[in-house]
Parts: C-alpha cells; sequence; structure tokens
C-alpha cells in the first residue's frame, strides 16, 4: 500500500513518498539489519523500518525512489519482497506447514535423543553411528531443509544470517557420526543434528505465530472493504457495482446485516449500527436520516439509504488503514542499537567459531589436563576425547548458543504486543521516538476547542414556548451569524422534538444588531441579550435574546461543551506528575471557565494564541529541559504537534493534525492519552530488559561455549529459554497494562 503526504512546503519541492511492502524469508535480526542496508543504498530513501515479527518493510523517500527500486534492492539482500501483506489463508496455510515440519522433525529427533541417552548411560547400540547420520540425513533432506536453503541464500548474498550458525551446526554434529561410522577416532555428535534442526523449527514455529498474530488487526481492517453494493439510480432502479466504481454523492442501499461500505448520510430510514470494529464499542448505535454512518460498520438491524460523502484514500477506513500500516513501520531508537549488533554478531560469531575450532585442534595437549579435573565436576566435558572431538564439541556448542534468536526479538516482540494492545484501546503510535518518549512527558499542551470542549456550541437552557422557538429557528436559517447553525440544529431536534418552522416574511441581518423579520404578521426580532435573564450564565456562555413585537419573548443560552472526560484525563495526567498547559487562541475569561472546570490551574493557562504562539511556547518548554507533549484537532495547532516531543491527534479533526500527531486517537477520547503514557512505560521497560536479558545471555554463554563447558544439547535448551524469556516478557505488557487500568478504577 502506497501513501503520499506533503514532507515540505513551498513550490517546487519534493513529496516524500511512504512504502509499505511485505519481505518474505527473513529468519533473524541479522536478516533484518542486510536488507535495511540494502534499502537505504537506494538513491532518495529517507527512512527504513524493518519488522521482522511482522515480516514487512516501511520506507520513506523523497520522491525519487520507485516501488521496483526498493523490490530489487530486497532481492540483493537475498530476500523476496512482496507487494501486498499474505491473505488470511496465505498466513494459516504457511502456519500449518511450518506446524507440519516441526512434528516431522520431532519425530525423527526424539528417537534420536532416546538413543543418545542410552549411549551416554553405557548401553551398548549397534550401528550407533550409523543410525544417527541416517537420523540427522533424514531431518537434513526434509523437514531441515528449509534451514540450509536460508543459509544458502544468506551465504550467495555475502552474509551470514541465524540459519548459516545452524546449519553449520547440524552439518558438524551429522559429519562427527559419519567419520566415526568409518572409524575415524572421532567421537560422534550424530545425534545432536535432528535435535538441534528440530529446537531450530520449533522456534520458526513460534515466529510464524507470532507473524500471524502481528498482521491480524491490519487484515482485520482489510477485510471491512466491501466488494459490490446496492446502487440507486435517479429513476429509483437499484444496480450491483463493484466498490471501487461508486462516486461521491451516489445513493446506496443497504440491508440488515450488511456492511455499509463508504462512509455516507442517511438520507432515509433507521437502524442499530455496530461500529465495534471502528470504535471499540460493543453496543449498536441508533442511526436514523441525517445521521453520519461509517464505511465497514455493520447495519445490525433495519434498512437505509444512504448518500457516499467519501471514497478513495478520503474515506475513514483508507485513512486507518494507512496509519496502521505507519505504527507496523515504526521502530524505536532501542531497536537501532539491537539491529545493529546483531547484523555483525552472526559474522563475528561465525569467524569466532572457525578460531575455537583451530584452537582445540592445535592446543589441545596444554589443555587436556585442565579439562580432565573439570570433567570430574561436569560430566558432560568431553575430558580425553582429543582435540578434533573436543574441536568439534566446542565448535558446535559456540555456534549454536551464539543463535540470536532473543536478540531479534526483544524489540518487535514487545512492539508487537503493545501496538496491538494500543490499536484495541484506540490508540496508533506513527513514530518509534514517540513511542520510546510518551512515557516520560513532563508537560502535555492543550488545545481548547475540539480538544477539551466539544467544538462547537450547543444550547444549554432554553426559556422560550413552542410557537417562539419555531419563529427563532425560521430567522435563524436564514443567519450568517456563527451560532446560527447551532440553533437550527437544535430546532431541528435537539429540542426534544422537531420543530414546525413557518417561513419568515421582510427578513434583516445587521452585523452586531441581530436578525428580525415578520411570521404570521408578528413582528421577531433576535440579538445579543440586553436584559438580565434568571440563569447562571458562567464565562464563555452566550446568550440570546428574542422580542415579539418588541416585548421579551425569552432567550436561548449557548455554549461549547467541555467533553465528558476532559476533567479526568487532567487528573490522571496530574497523578502521572504531568503538566497540563491550556493554549489557545480563544479570549482569556472563556479559556479560564474552561480550565477551572476541568482542573487546570489558572497560571497555566495561555490564551489569545496565534499558531506561532503556540509553537514557541513548545518549543520554551523544552528549551528549559522539559519533554513536551501536545494534543490538538485543527490547523492552528499542526505547527506545535510537530515540534513536542510527542503530538497526540484526535481522528476526528483535521487532515493536517492527524498528519502532524505521533499518536492517533482513533476512540475513547482523551482518557486514552493516559492509556498511551502507560503503554509507552511499559514497552520500553519490557524492550530494554529483553535487550539487557538478550546481552547478558550472550556474554555469560559465549566464553563458556568457547571453554568446552557447555554440551550442545544445553546451548540449545538454554538459547530456546532465553527466547521463550523474551515472549514471556513481552506478553506480560498486557498483564500490567491491565493491573494498572484495575487499579486505576477502583482509585476512581
Amino acid at each position: 500500500m502506497e501513501m503520499r503526504m506533503d514532507a515540505q512546503s513551498g513550490a517546487g519541492k519534493n513529496k516524500s513518498v511512504d512504502f509499505s511492502f511485505a519481505v518474505a524469508g527473513m529468519s533473524c535480526a541479522s536478516c533484518v539489519y542486510v536488507v535495511e542496508k540494502e534499502l537505504g543504498k537506494v538513491a532518495g530513501v529517507d527512512y527504513v523500518s524493518v519488522s521482522l515479527a511482522g515480516g514487512k518493510a516501511y520506507v520513506i523517500g523523497d520522491g525519487r525512489p520507485v516501488r521496483d527500486d526498493l523490490f530489487a534492492a530486497v532481492k540483493r539482500a537475498g530476500y523476496q519482497p512482496l507487494e501486498d501483506l499474505p491473505r488470511e489463508e496465505e498466513v494459516e496455510r504457511e502456519f500449518r506447514l511450518v506446524g507440519r515440519r516441526l512434528v516431522q522433525a520431532w519425530a525423527v529427533a526424539l528417537p534420536a535423543m532416546l538413543l543418545m541417552v542410552l549411549a551416554m548411560s553405557g548401553v551398548r547400540i549397534p550401528y550407533m553411528e550409523f543410525l544417527e547420520a541416517a537420523a540427522g540425513i533424514g531431518v537434513i533432506i526434509g523437514p531441515g531443509r528449509q534451514i540450509l536453503k536460508g543459509a544458502w541464500v544468506a551465504l550467495t548474498h555475502r552474509h551470514a544470517n541465524m540459519d548459516v550458525l545452524v546449519s553449520l551446526s547440524v552439518l558438524a554434529a551429522w559429519v562427527t557420526a559419519v567419520l566415526a561410522g568409518l572409524a575415524v577416532p572421532i567421537q560422534s555428535f550424530g545425534a545432536l543434528a535432528p535435535m538441534l534442526a528440530a529446537f531450530h523449527l520449533t522456534g520458526r514455529y513460534v515466529e510464524a505465530r507470532l507473524r500471524r498474530h502481528t498482521g491480524a488487526d491490519l487484515r482485520s481492517l482489510m477485510s471491512l472493504k466491501g466488494e459490490n453494493v446496492s446502487v440507486v439510480d435517479s429513476e429509483g432502479m437499484v444496480w450491483e457495482l463493484p466498490v471501487e466504481a461508486v462516486k461521491k454523492g451516489m445513493r446506496l442501499k443497504v440491508r440488515s446485516g450488511e456492511r455499509i461500505p463508504l462512509d455516507a448520510v442517511i438520507v432515509s430510514g433507521s437502524g442499530a449500527v455496530s461500529e465495534a470494529m471502528i470504535s471499540g464499542e460493543p453496543l449498536p448505535l441508533s442511526k436514523s436520516a441525517g445521521d453520519e454512518v461509517i464505511g465497514g460498520t455493520v447495519l445490525e438491524s433495519g434498512f437505509l439509504e444512504v448518500e457516499v460523502l467519501r471514497i478513495g484514500e478520503d474515506a475513514f477506513l483508507a485513512r486507518m488503514l494507512v496509519l496502521v500500516e505507519q505504527a507496523q513501520g515504526i521502530q524505536v531508537p532501542l531497536q537501532a542499537l539491537a539491529d545493529k549488533v546483531a547484523g555483525l554478531f552472526v559474522p563475528v560469531v561465525f569467524g569466532f567459531s572457525m578460531v575455537v575450532f583451530a584452537a582445540w585442534v592445535l592446543f589441545y595437549p596444554s589443555a587436556a589436563m585442565w579439562l580432565e579435573r573439570v570433567g570430574d565436576v561436569l560430566w558432560w566435558v568431553p575430558a580425553g576425547a582429543g582435540g578434533w572431538t573436543t574441536a568439534v564439541f566446542a565448535m558446535v556448542s559456540l555456534l549454536v548458543v551464539a543463535c540470536p534468536c532473543a536478540l531479534g526479538l526483544a524489540t518487535p516482540m514487545a512492539l508487537s504486543v503493545g501496538n496491538g494492545l494500543a490499536a484495541r484501546n484506540g490508540l496508533l503510535f506513527k513514530g518509534g521516538e514517540a513511542l520510546q518518549t510518551a512515557g516520560e512527558l513532563d508537560v502535555l499542551l492543550f488545545d481548547k476547542t475540539g480538544t477539551l470542549t466539544e467544538g462547537r456550541p450547543s444550547v444549554v437552557h432554553s426559556s422560550l414556548n413552542e410557537v417562539d422557538a419555531s419563529a427563532l429557528v425560521s430567522l435563524e436559517t436564514y443567519s450568517i451569524h456563527p451560532l446560527a447553525r447551532a440553533i437550527v440544529e437544535w430546532g431541528g431536534g435537539g429540542n426534544g422534538a422537531t420543530l414546525n418552522t413557518p417561513t419568515p416574511q421582510d427578513v434583516k441581518e445587521e452585523a452586531g444588531k441581530g436578525i428580525s423579520g415578520t411570521i404570521d404578521g408578528v413582528q421577531y426580532t433576535v440579538g445579543r441579550a440586553r436584559d438580565a435573564v434568571d440563569v447562571d450564565v458562567q464565562p464563555g456562555h452566550s446568550v440570546i435574546q428574542i422580542w415579539r413585537d418588541g416585548s421579551t419573548a425569552g432567550f436561548l443560552v449557548l455554549a461549547d461543551a467541555v467533553k465528558p472526560d476532559a476533567a479526568a484525563a487532567v487528573s490522571a495526567l496530574k497523578k502521572r506528575g504531568v503538566r497540563p498547559v491550556m493554549i489557545t487562541g480563544d479570549a482569556e475569561s472563556t479559556a479560564l471557565s474552561v480550565a477551572t472546570m476541568v482542573g487546570i490551574p489558572v497560571r497555566d493557562v495561555k490564551a489569545k494564541l496565534h499558531p506561532e504562539d503556540k509553537l514557541r511556547i513548545a518549543q520554551e518548554f523544552q528549551q528549559s529541559g522539559l519533554r513536551v507533549g501536545m494534543i490538538g484537532d485543527g490547523i492552528n495547532d499542526a505547527a506545535a504537534l510537530k515540534a513536542a516531543d510527542v503530538g497526540f491527534a484526535l481522528s476526528d479533526g483535521t487532515d493536517l493534525s492527524m498528519e502532524a500527531g505521533d499518536v492517533v486517537i482513533t476512540h475513547g477520547g482523551l482518557r486514552r492519552i493516559v492509556d498511551a503514557l502507560t503503554l509507552s512505560s511499559l514497552m520500553v521497560r519490557a524492550i530494554k530488559g529483553n535487550l539487557f536479558w538478550a546481552f547478558i545471555y550472550n556474554v555469560v554463554a559465549l566464553p563458556l561455549a568457547a571453554a568446552a563447558l557447555v554440551h550442545p544439547l544445553m546451548a540449545e535448551f538454554a538459547m530456546s529459554i532465553s527466547s521463550v524469556a523474551v515472549l514471556i516478557n513481552s506478553l506480560a505488557i498486557r498483564r500490567r497494562y491491565e493491573g494498572k487500568n484495575r487499579r486505576t478504577s477502583v482509585r476512581e
């Protein structure tokens, strides 16, 4: 999927182009490093992120690279670029295939393991070496041939990956069985060949499960796209057309149980619409004429005729697909170090294993006595086995123990779990740096209108009877005043029932004075209140007075209501130690009124600001050494959103604010900000923990393996345990997040 966005302003400058595509054949972090390196060499590429867990590449260029250039770079690295993510059935087919290979490998490895245990126990088994060699070749040419294929591809493209290490280990162990069977004086480790392959294929199976889970959110969103729709023409005839052929303004019929294909407004009919896949709201919402519906939602009951509002890349679902693809392509700065180390790690270990092998062959006599002493304590140490046997033993152990599975999974696993949890809770992280930084924010800047408030005025009090209210609404339909629309909407149903509005005569509107007209012989005038009203009017409220034949008929009070969750969100931020600050272009009295209602201190209210003032305030906080977040939904917020360390944008805001934001809140409102900060902290904590244990494991295990103190089977087990530890630590993000939410709910 390709998307375009303005990266620079000004005529004649290039536009940045984003590419997202699948990459098949990667098996470890070293593969990721090689693919990223090749993609980074393409002229015009500004940013590259490759996900091992998701099997995807995400590239940003300055307009020069095209998809063919990127695909050629991936092929040069030895891997296969794919235009789209694999379909659900393809993912399932691959998953089942990996599972079959795993079962086949263990069907051979377990008997071989039993034979090895019996032999180590002193049981003499005739033709033991040949049985081991047969088991090894059965796995090598059977389920394990994919490992050899991956190693061959890597070596022929002049790099080494995890398949190279495992293949060399398997072949070395198998060769010892053949040589021992031919009476060459070397101990056989042939039983290790099928076991090493089986352990490695177990890791592949775990990876396949992870990949299937990682792409589930995107595939579920893509599945919301309709295929054929029922279009109503001007004569009332119904035609079946592909959704791609539908144009803006066309009318569609949607029956009970069908998916609404595109963003639209209901022209006639009513029904219950489920928006669970879009907003997470489990209960269907009642919709009727005049209401907007989102493409991808389901009409659970009822019948609708709708008029299409948005198509193509402007539709809500298309925009969400773009955001999900961006979120899946992110790479945190911590990952850059891990990928660089992993990219160099495999070839370094490969070279080191050759040095260890040669050292044991050449200097075995000098270390033989030491090995015998150690062998009295560690029974698996090959004391007295000779230089060649010990060299193979140490080399195989080193190659196996060094497989960087844990290092490669450390960051992608945590990101996969965290991003999946974020998406289900209405959050999409678009940038890795923001993901790493969000949990460390010191200050959060709030826009007011549309962020802390609903963003549109509404009638909050009326003293009018139905006749006068109808007259008011009929006059306001002719007005150009900013509050007129709110009054008309109120009269269309917000007043409890739709008002019957007569047609006024002699309508006149004067700026600053109001609007007047005659209805059924009665002169009505509407304008700013001049008399006292018997209701508590808060700062920021607007009072509209109505006169009938010169006498007061009543009044309306309008206000831009504060969002229901605003005060709770501000309170939760304060508890986290984040300082909330309001920055708004509105008048100071209105800003202070809203700040008081949501709990923002008066000293942290900045009013009557222009867009450049908002930008300046964000930069001033940063220059004082604070990490700054910003949330807004308008065009005037875009510059501050971009300048902030983390920009939060609401999905119902402007396209520009969504583009500038680093985190998009798709549903759930302002309370999702605290969730974003919590998830960021948990993900970064998990990533740091994973990387720490992965590095410590290798620092401890490599010297022991090189000294022939680790049995190859123990090495494989230790490597598997390290990978499992990474998986468990990453999966714990969900448990920790839900635990924090439960504790917060109890306190509230």
